[in-house]
């Protein structure tokens, strides 16, 4: 039977087609916005649908639950896109539990994002642009998780950070937004060199770059069989330095240490950009990855601790860095940090699944969070300073129910999704199969309580302690590229379907407090739903485990060998939620007691606390980063690579033999004289030489 899969890619492409060149069948602005915000989303949505069916009829019944299908429909799966003096990568989808996961998330948790920002987006003049980018997104990341080879994974992995850049950037006359998106872009492509150079040694040892193949003859198969191309065993230290190349990769497009330092400032796109990012999508392509590399991963136990490690510093200093912010959607960038580094450990300690689950149950706590934020700073007119709100939980009782939810889910507390998957991967750092269970252990669980404490914090300054703001007196906060007489409202500031009800006043403060319009409101009490069940029917029952197996390599496949955890699971569940509890009853007791600032100190004295300082520039990396390669590194790349190597260097070698072979030129060229007499003599000279010449070798062969 034809496969439909190609339609879970290709229905996002051609919204995006849609949004960007169907401009000309709307008659008006206000009509193609109203066709794109329909469209926009009814292809995500659509998708999420086409990938249900297919997982039902497809991949459950496929052997293995692995089936290989055309991109384009048609053709076969073994169609050549590249095939050149022996490189070949074809045009193919993986289909198995990984990819099909992913798929859902992306196109299910991403619809929902879309529905929101027709709301969030509905008063931007350049509301048609966005749903573009945001199509176009979700098409890149469909490739990056379904491609059935590496190049198709890079594709997709460049055309997110691509459409990132566009995102992040969205409201590009505002400076450090431009700011922003350059800095995400660049800082992906010192991950991404890592990525190709990973590529380009797993081609030179396996000879392909497809995950499986007919006959065994794909990369992973190979590792499974513990065998390169031509049969002889795998070396270890070649497969820790692909699977070192591989996360470096993860790093930057995943925000781990050192390459985490783009992402708090992507925040500075619309709220659903943030959502679609940072809790679903593009973030967490880098746990993808290594899950789906496993089975080189576990056959390479150097590479395995430098993921467990990096990933369990990032969660530790992401936590610390989100206890000081007071911009609401920075406290959830750093909480994304440091969930990321979660994911990571996981990874690191060779439980795949536990990482992914977290994958799962952070798409719906996180997105839930995000678009909550958005609600927020929807509500207050584009404020998003923690420290201007305050007493919004009677103003918008509905925002702060889902969010209440979300920050206790996130919060791991007990029986929420969050409970069950963070568990799972503390319980899995206690049994590090490399040693140091105990400290994996432990900073795990006081991450964990930063992670409760700062969430908290959060709920109580922006909506249990006293107003710090007037209602009915709240100025817009204008989003936008065009001038604010033109659209005064913005995008952030104020967009939604009774926009008008508040007039034009809202752009000259007389704003008041007010719940999200029902476009805005639905997603987020599905999500709320989800993050409430999620964790409970897939964690204790173990169904999420049995269903990604397939697509998982097992630990005991390298030479690393499983170990028994440091408590029990029900122990490790009491621990867990006390560690949750206490975190949110801290939070409680010390902001509860202070509802009429809101803050535990004064502003004067947090600029003198040296800690509160350096968490508050984020441990330091910014100045140091600005410090070693903007300023060090600019100043050699002028004074050395530009004033010495370019100039002196290339461009004086190459001015050097332009000059050499002019000066010869010139002298050669004196020859041609144009006199007729000059060549004869010229002849004569030469038929004299050839005739020495041949005089020459008569008399030595008559010898």
């Amino acid at each position: 039977m034809p496969s439909y899969a190609w339609l879970i890619v290709w229905l996002p492409l051609l919204g995006f087609l849609h949004n960007a060149f169907a401009g000309y069948l709307y008659k008006d602005l206000a009509a193609r916005k109203k066709a794109v915000s329909y469209i926009a989303p009814g292809v995500v949505l659509a998708a999420f649908v086409v990938t249900l069916a297919v997982l039902k009829n497809e991949v459950l019944t496929a052997a293995d639950h692995r089936v290989i299908v055309p991109l384009i429909p048609g053709l076969s799966p073994e169609t050549p896109w590249i095939n050149i003096a022996g490189f070949k990568a074809n045009f193919g989808l993986l289909l198995d539990p990984l990819s099909m996961l992913m798929a859902m998330v992306v196109t299910g948790i991403g619809g929902l994002i879309h529905i929101y920002a027709t709301g969030y987006m509905a008063e931007d003049r350049e509301q048609p642009r966005f749903f573009t980018y945001f199509n176009l997104f979700i098409f890149m990341m469909l490739l990056l998780v379904l491609g059935s080879n590496f190049l198709m994974m890079f594709v997709g992995w460049e055309g997110v950070g691509s459409c990132s850049y566009l995102l992040i950037s969205f409201w590009y006359t505002d400076e450090n937004n431009a700011k922003a998106g350059n800095k995400a872009f660049i800082v992906n492509r010192v991950g991404d060199l890592g990525f190709a150079l990973g590529m380009m040694a797993i081609w030179s040892v396996f000879g392909t770059l497809s995950y499986f193949g007919e006959k065994g003859t794909g990369v992973m198969q190979m590792a499974a069989r513990h065998v390169d191309l031509l049969g002889n065993p795998l070396n270890i230290g070649v497969v820790t330095l692909i699977c070192s190349l591989l996360f470096v990769g993860a790093m930057g497009k995943s925000a781990q240490i050192p390459l985490w330092v783009w992402l708090p400032d992507a925040m500075a796109g619309p709220t659903p950009v943030s959502a679609l990012i940072h809790a679903a999508t593009m973030v967490t392509a880098g746990v993808v990855m290594l899950t789906r590399c496993s089975w080189l991963f576990v056959q390479a136990p150097g590479a395995l601790q430098l993921v467990g490690w990096i990933g369990l510093a990032t969660a530790f200093v992401g936590a610390t860095i989100g206890l000081v912010q007071s911009d609401i959607k920075r406290v959830l960038a750093f909480s994304t940090v440091s969930q990321l580094g979660y994911m990571f450990l996981a990874c690191g300690v060779g439980n795949f699944t536990a990482g992914m689950f977290h994958v799962l149950t952070h798409a719906c706590f996180k997105a839930l969070l995000f678009l909550g934020s958005g609600a927020v700073i929807h509500s207050m007119h584009g404020e998003q300073d923690m420290r201007k709100m305050g007493g919004l939980k009677k103003l918008i009782p509905r925002t702060w129910f889902v969010m209440f939810i979300g920050t206790y889910a996130i919060a791991g507390f007990p029986f929420l999704s969050g409970f069950f998957s963070k568990d799972e991967i503390l319980g899995s750092a206690s049994a590090s199969p490399w040693g140091n269970g105990v400290l994996l252990y432990g900073v795990g669980l006081l991450t964990a309580f930063m992670t409760a404490f700062y969430m908290n914090r959060l709920m109580h300054k922006t909506f249990y302690t006293d107003a710090r703001f007037v209602d009915g007196e709240l100025h817009a906060h204008h989003h936008s590229n065009f001038d604010e007489h033109e659209d005064a409202h913005g995008a952030d500031a104020h967009a939604h379907e009774g926009a008008n009800d508040h007039g034009h006043g809202d752009a000259h403060g007389g704003g008041t407090v007010h719940e999200s319009p029902p476009s805005m409101m639905i997603p987020l009490y599905v999500l709320a739903v989800l993050s409430v069940l999620v964790g409970i029917v897939l964690g204790p029952t173990k169904i999420f485990e049995h269903f990604l197996e397939p697509s998982v390599a097992r630990l005991d496949l390298g030479p690393l060998a499983e170990v028994t955890p440091l408590v029990p699971e029900i122990v490790g569940w009491v621990i867990s939620g006390a560690i949750a509890i206490g975190g949110l009853t801290l939070a409680a007791m010390l902001y509860g007691s202070r509802k009429q600032t809101g803050e535990l100190t004064t502003e004067a004295s947090k600029v003198k606390n040296p800690l509160y300082a350096f968490l508050a520039n984020k441990w330091c990396f910014d100045l140091v980063y600005n410090k070693v390669f903007i300023t060090i590194g600019g100043k050699f790349a002028d004074r050395v690579l530009w004033k010495y190597v370019d100039v002196r260097l290339i461009d004086g070698a190459v001015n050097g033999v332009a000059n050499a072979v002019g000066k010869i030129s010139g002298t050669i060229r004196k020859v041609q004289t144009g006199y007729v007499r000059n060549y004869a003599l010229g002849i004569l000279f030469g038929v004299v030489a050839l005739l020495v010449g041949l005089l020459a070798q008569w008399t030595t062969l008559n010898r």
